[in-house]
């Protein structure tokens, strides 16, 4: 029987921004920032410095409203840099600073950077998952998806969320805790079992030989959502339980219930659970500690996102990555990332602890 509180979640829903900033990329991937002394520089980290706005006659540094005058032609800007004439990519940025983003996840434990993907990188994830305009299509699960089109290893690189999870973790000596995939979420039939309540590794028990890490003990694990698809309540968007990454425990056994004969029951759904609703191409970054749980997918199409957990040095993964990473550097695909993308891959599927046997 339904509770009268089932699917009460409070719902926090991300507007799709009016307005994106951009990147100015150079040719190897980095990105052209102006220094506190105002000089150009190139910088391999997405902070402040590194924002830009269009304006008559050239560009904006949004941080310091300082313009510069460029030759734009489409997606090319020509600056003046010293004698020379250097050209650059303009890229789909954030919607606000990344200091913006940065204050909230300190101190919610959690933010949203919406729509921060371009639409031609959702498109070809939604293609690769088989979501979307793509559900008659079969998901390859023969080839890592690193290896089946370069927009995996863009997302996996987006670089406002690869700084926001440094700078919350205080530490860039990081790896992902398992190779990238896509999490395809079926509409719910009313009856199968849903994902309980839970945090993440390794503030649970794990077969990997992680010791289940002090919550009130430095900070071991971010978790990244990608939404591949729009991520709304109805469609089964993640359910949180947001400001949970500061309590001192996981989940209460009342919301992760056993029927009557001892099997798990659906867990709760109640208007004391959160669902952040995004558009896709969004990325939700939140404390590894947070509780939350997969949601239920009322709609009648199958929901896609990349969940990807960023670890702290001493946190054994739960999958090694490094044979993912072999594949991916024999694939074409490896060669299509520009060096900061090359760079990033490398360290977050190469730099990991031993695993154990």
């Amino acid at each position: 029987m339904q509770h009268p509180q089932d699917f009460q979640e409070r719902a926090h829903t991300m507007d799709r921004p009016g307005h994106h900033f951009a990147f100015l990329i150079a040719p190897n991937g980095a990105m052209l920032g102006l220094a506190d002394d105002g000089s150009l520089s190139l910088c391999g980290d997405a902070d402040d410095r590194v924002v830009w706005d269009r304006v008559p006659g050239g560009i904006r540094h949004v941080a310091t409203d300082r313009e510069l005058p460029a030759e734009i032609d489409g997606d090319a800007c020509t600056l003046p840099i010293g004698s020379d004439e250097v050209t650059f990519r303009i890229a789909h940025g954030p919607e606000k600073l990344p200091s913006e983003s940065l204050e909230h996840l300190r101190r919610d434990g959690w933010t949203c950077l919406t729509c921060i993907l371009p639409p031609e990188t959702v498109t070809a994830l939604q293609r690769l998952a088989c979501t979307d305009d793509y559900e008659h299509l079969e998901i390859n699960n023969e080839v890592p998806k690193l290896c089946q089109g370069v927009e995996v290893g863009r997302a996996i690189t987006e670089p406002v969320s690869l700084w926001l999870i440094r700078q919350y973790m205080q530490t860039r000596d990081l790896h992902l805790g398992h190779p990238p995939g896509f999490a395809v979420l079926r509409p719910w039939d009313g009856k199968s079992r849903v994902q309980r309540w839970h945090a993440d590794i390794p503030y649970i028990p794990s077969i990997g030989g992680n010791v289940v890490a002090d919550r009130k003990g430095p900070i071991k694990a971010v978790q990244r959502n990608v939404c591949v698809s729009d991520f709304g309540k109805h469609n089964g968007a993640t359910a949180f339980k947001l400001g949970s990454h500061a309590a001192d425990t996981g989940p209460p056994p009342e919301w992760n219930p056993l029927a009557d004969d001892g099997e798990p029951a659906r867990p709760y759904s109640g208007p004391d659970a959160d669902v952040v609703e995004a558009p896709a191409g969004s990325i939700i970054l939140y404390d590894a500690r947070t509780w939350h749980r997969a949601g239920f997918n009322h709609s009648a199409r199958k929901r896609a996102a990349m969940l990807m957990s960023f670890q702290a040095v001493d946190v054994i993964p739960k999958r090694d990555t490094r044979t993912t990473y072999q594949r991916l550097r024999e694939s074409p695909i490896y060669e299509e990332l520009n060096g900061r993308e090359q760079r990033e891959i490398g360290e977050l599927l190469l730099n990991q602890p031993p695993i154990p046997a």
